[in-house]
């Protein structure tokens, strides 16, 4: 996905990209995220991540309403949902390590 960060915002690209992120609807939180490229603006930089979000127990599933509700977010662009799960992986089944 890419993601606009505005220049003024507290905190270094990773955090804005956090901020911006926990706040979409059904995100409970923002599990990692990982910076792949900048591209500068005037006002705000254009941030290429790859992230993983922990989601609300009430959201959609559905990978392509997924990418198509976090595009609606201004400055969310460019979503691409590789897979859901609905519930975090247990360690104690081996799950976690499949996951990795």
């Amino acid at each position: 996905m890419t993601v606009a960060v505005s220049r003024a915002a507290p905190g270094d690209l990773a955090e804005g990209v956090e901020t911006k992120l926990g706040r979409l609807d059904g995100v409970d939180a923002v599990e990692s995220v990982d910076l792949r490229g900048i591209e500068p603006g005037l006002n705000d930089l254009t941030v290429q991540a790859d992230a993983t979000l922990a989601l609300a127990g009430d959201a959609d599933g559905d990978a392509d309403a997924l990418a198509e509700a976090f595009e609606s977010t201004f400055g969310v662009n460019d979503v691409r949902v590789d897979g859901v799960r609905q519930r975090p992986p247990d360690p104690g089944d081996g799950a976690a390590a499949d996951a990795a």
